[in-house]
């Protein structure tokens, strides 16, 4: 059994949707509440400050040009400036950091939504989904791997929906006793070694164990959930955009098996990004999106980049209305879910890492307000703190944070 094979079989599987007779989701721990949500959105190019961040800070502030297309959510987002990551620079090469924290000179480590999905990602068939929408190098284990994101999302609705037959079920359910009988020889094979090794190789040796544990851990989960039937739902497979440069397709795809997975309990966490390197579909745009993003305060520039930028405001619109319209209990999924929307570039025209655009949307946090901090006085990761403690975990710290993010407070 192959690597890429073992992966695929590992992560096949899924919950069934809310059910007002059973009195909750099914398969969840947590069925007497109601489940939260994340979706972490990260927008590798940046946004153009001018257009998102208003001038004035409170709740009284100016809409701006991109906050307008979601204005009839104003009470249901906060504008955030002013936050970035200590120690993280390097422009680009900050992205990997985005949702990690990690300053630049230490190994790249947990996730938000990895971190989180350890948490909670034991209650649905999915610990998260890690998709793309052009780029999504975002998420990274304890033990310093990346999580590799799928960027076809017909992909991602067969393993969302579409059951396996009786045989293939037979066959991943004997594929994953073998996977745990390889490891469990490994594993005694490797600790064997231990005595013998330097402190360096023994550091190595046990970041081995840990993906290991990993996983297992995932073996396991798989075989519980392997024989369970897939939800149903109403809405076509997805199709997948040939040409790279059909932005606007894929975001929207990606939205869409974002709130298909929230609405069917598939899993309780999504991360994906928005970036295209060089042309892209959208009307009155001749440039690529990146060399746009170098705008040199060029007014054309700029201009073109707005409307890809603009491109993300509507899309985020339709997902903000469709998590509304949906409906969970006394409740709706927008309630429920909580959406941050930042970049690991404050301007991208000169590859700042400061000051970074953030906006949080959903989750019922107390919204409609601009909240603006002195730059780089707090950290992004305060706002992380914030998030894992709305979701129950009572971490105080979250890799550079100073505590919990002051001034968003759970509605």
């Amino acid at each position: 059994m192959n690597r890429r094979h073992f992966l695929h079989t590992s992560a096949a599987a899924l919950g069934l949707p809310w059910l007002e007779s059973l009195g909750g989701f099914a398969h969840a721990a947590d069925a007497k509440s109601h489940p939260r949500r994340l979706l972490l959105i990260g927008v590798p190019l940046g946004l153009y400050r001018e257009a998102l961040v208003p001038k004035e800070s409170g709740a009284g502030y100016t809409t701006t040009e991109y906050l307008s297309i979601i204005d009839a959510f104003r009470d249901r987002f906060t504008i955030i400036s002013g936050l970035d990551h200590p120690g993280v620079g390097g422009g680009h090469s900050a992205q990997p950091r985005l949702f990690t924290g990690m300053p630049s000179n230490k190994r790249n480590v947990r996730s938000l939504d990895q971190y989180l999905a350890g948490k909670i990602g034991q209650s649905t068939r999915f610990d998260t989904l890690a998709l793309s929408a052009g780029a999504n190098d975002f998420g990274w284990t304890d033990g310093g791997t990346q999580v590799p994101a799928e960027s076809k999302m017909a992909n991602v609705y067969a393993r969302l929906f579409l059951d396996e037959s009786k045989a293939t079920a037979e066959k991943v359910t004997q594929q994953i006793g073998q996977g745990k009988s390889i490891m469990d020889l490994v594993q005694r094979q490797a600790k064997g070694l231990k005595p013998k090794l330097s402190q360096a190789d023994q550091d190595k040796l046990e970041e081995y164990f840990e993906s290991v544990r990993e996983t297992e851990r995932r073996l396991v989960k798989s075989e519980s959930w392997v024989h369970t039937p897939k939800p149903k739902v109403n809405a076509p497979a997805p199709k997948d955009p040939a040409d790279r440069a059909e932005i606007i397709t894929q975001l929207r795809n990606v939205c869409d098996m974002t709130q298909l997975a929230f609405q069917t309990d598939s899993t309780r966490i999504v991360t994906f990004g928005y970036f295209q390197q060089n042309n892209v579909k959208v009307d009155g745009v001749t440039n690529g999106y990146h060399p746009l993003s170098h705008h040199g305060q060029d007014p054309e520039n700029i201009a073109q980049l707005k409307l890809i930028e603009k491109e993300l405001f509507k899309e985020l619109k339709t997902l903000l209305t469709n998590l509304q319209n949906t409906k969970e209990g006394d409740g709706n999924l927008l309630d429920r879910t909580t959406i941050i929307v930042t970049s690991n570039l404050g301007n991208a025209s000169n590859h700042s890492t400061k000051d970074l655009p953030v906006l949080v949307l959903g989750g019922g946090f107390q919204h409609g307000q601009h909240l603006a901090f002195d730059p780089s006085t707090v950290p992004l990761a305060n706002l992380y703190v914030s998030v894992l403690n709305q979701f129950g975990v009572t971490d105080k710290s979250f890799a550079t944070s100073t505590g919990a993010l002051k001034g968003l407070e759970i509605g």
